[in-house]
């Protein structure tokens, strides 16, 4: 596939990640046309994170909602494009057995994803992780919503009872979404 940008040709088909040793990832990855369909089916996408994690990546942070995951990986030895296509091409597997069929997109194609530089880089993918499910008007409180690790977050005092009941600003930006 090529697409055009601003007159310069990029061909995204050879795209070529750069997996930095010891550094954290945000990720993000999108069902395809955004169906639905993550939440309800949680324990697959719990059964495939633990796949994943015999490569030695681990999620420090996550959420997942109905149509899309963020997360903030720590990705071990592991490369971060295997990690990903493992943990879709688990999901979906187990997603078309559940439901017999054979075929189908779950995902949509690539994933987003941000090298964490430092410290404040990484409180705010933290933060904008588990703020989503408030910016998505899913729950008024990030601690009402099952499928984070914001519960985590605040048992380790990292955040008060109060954090994101009032709109964060700086929370708000998009990040692969």
């Amino acid at each position: 596939m090529v697409l055009t940008v601003f007159s310069y040709y990029i061909d995204v088909s050879n795209l070529r990640r750069y997996d930095p040793e010891g550094r954290p990832i945000f990720v993000t990855c999108v069902t395809f046309n955004r169906a639905p369909i993550l939440t309800d089916n949680v324990a697959l996408a719990s059964a495939s994170y633990q796949y994943v994690r015999r490569l030695g990546a681990k999620a420090v942070a996550w959420v997942v909602l109905p149509d899309h995951f963020h997360a903030v990986i720590e990705l071990g030895d592991a490369s971060l494009s295997d990690v990903v296509r493992l943990f879709k091409a688990k999901f979906s597997g187990q997603y078309r057995s559940a439901r017999g069929v054979k075929s189908g997109r779950i995902w949509q194609h690539r994933f987003w994803d941000h090298i964490i530089r430092d410290e404040s880089d990484y409180a705010h993918h933290v933060d904008y992780i588990h703020y989503n499910p408030v910016h998505h008007g899913l729950v008024l409180s990030p601690f009402d919503y099952a499928f984070s690790s914001a519960h985590r977050w605040k048992r380790m005092g990292y955040y008060d009872r109060t954090w994101g009941t009032v709109k964060l600003p700086l929370v708000e930006k998009l990040y692969g979404e």
